[in-house]
């Protein structure tokens, strides 16, 4: 992936307002942590500062995306949606990695939510989502272990972006793949390691299987 001056530039000011508004909200509750825990306020306090981390990125996503969504389509790496992309991807990933502490499986659905995805009620979430803010999800889908809901694909030297819809009662198996542009229709099964093309759409009630996935039910 193409990195330039600006990818640092970029990151390096928005990790830096993240983290001081995190480290800000520690220090005022500092007096309370000591006061309860003592000497091993230490400890207490760093997990503040990863947990106020992770929820300030995922606020701070959510606003710029408000302001300036990505768009659907293919960009060139000398693109500034490539740039603006990239930012969002480590904001992204490093407030979920602050919040990893903090989540246990069946809580992934709500971390997925704060930085964007839509997710309905009663979801299985074992899997793994890229860009979430380009993700939907179902009542009661379920996203198998291993699987990757990527709401975009680098190929040829071009970045796709694309949204992605998952369907209530939709079944995601183990290592599946879906890529940018795909709709999942309800009640529709993905066999473990389904790979679905871009721009794939599965009719309500089938089954798919293989790579690529084709129909099979």
């Amino acid at each position: 992936m193409k990195t330039t001056y600006l990818d640092f530039v970029w990151s390096t000011i928005a990790i830096s307002a993240i983290l001081a508004a995190a480290v800000g909200v520690t220090v005022l509750i500092l007096p309370f942590s000591r006061a309860i825990m003592g000497d091993y306020h230490v400890l207490v306090d760093a997990f503040l500062v990863l947990f106020f981390y992770g929820l300030f990125s995922g606020i701070f996503l959510r606003l710029v995306l408000r302001w300036h969504p990505i768009r659907t389509g293919s960009y060139t790496m000398e693109s500034p949606v490539f740039t603006y992309w990239k930012l969002l991807s480590v904001v992204y990933r490093l407030g979920q990695a602050a919040l990893t502490p903090f989540t246990p499986v069946f809580l992934k659905p709500v971390v997925e939510s704060l930085f964007g995805a839509r997710v309905g009620t009663g979801v299985a979430l074992g899997g793994t989502i890229d860009d979430p803010y380009m993700v939907t999800i179902g009542d009661g889908a379920i996203l198998g272990h291993a699987s990757l809901v990527s709401g975009n694909m680098i190929h040829g030297g071009k970045l796709t972006c694309g949204p992605i819809t998952i369907g209530a009662g939709a079944t995601v198996g183990i290592h599946s793949v879906l890529l940018p542009g795909t709709e999942i229709g309800e009640n529709v099964t993905l066999m473990a390691g389904s790979y679905v093309l871009p721009n794939t759409k599965i009719p309500a009630g089938e089954t798919w299987r293989g790579n690529p996935a084709r129909k099979w039910l």
